[in-house]
């Protein structure tokens, strides 16, 4: 899935921000480093041959586990002191296995901004709604047709 979503949308994505140069992804508490089982999703992403992303790692920040809950926080997460300033002025794409409320996801992208990131895309592999959580009953409601994985990210219609 990764790495058929890279290369359909990657070329759309390349077209408004760039290609990304740098790639990471969520870290859990459970699984902070390079053994967490997203690496292996980052692994699949599609990249020209001529480019090749410089691997950075996130970890968990002593915001990680505090509250709002479900809510971005730039100190959910820190960018491994070994990366320092590896991310600066770049394009930074973001693995992330599952999207619930988002929170995850935008506090990476947030604490990437923060170490200077020009931009950050934020690619999930899945989408978790549930039903009984109110902003996801609303979302559920206003479905009007099945997901399509072939809807381009940029545009809205067809990648090309």
């Amino acid at each position: 899935m990764m790495a058929a979503a890279t290369a359909v949308h990657g070329p759309c994505i390349a077209r408004v921000t760039g290609w990304w140069d740098v790639l990471t992804f969520v870290p859990s508490r459970s699984h902070p480093g390079p053994s967490h089982p997203v690496v292996n999703l980052a692994r699949q992403v599609v990249t020209p041959p001529d480019k090749t992303p410089t691997r950075v790692l996130l970890e968990p920040g002593p915001g990680y586990d505090e509250p709002p809950y479900r809510a971005p926080r730039r100190d959910r997460f820190r960018l491994s002191d070994t990366f320092e300033g590896a991310v600066s002025g770049r394009h930074v794409l973001v693995v992330d296995d599952t999207w619930v409320s988002g929170d995850k996801g935008q506090s990476a992208a947030l604490t990437l901004k923060a170490a200077g990131a020009s931009t950050v895309t934020v690619l999930c592999v899945a989408r978790w709604l549930r039903a009984d959580w109110p902003d996801h009953e609303d979302l559920i409601t206003r479905l009007e047709q099945p997901y399509d994985p072939l809807c381009c990210p940029v545009s809205g219609g067809t990648c090309e």
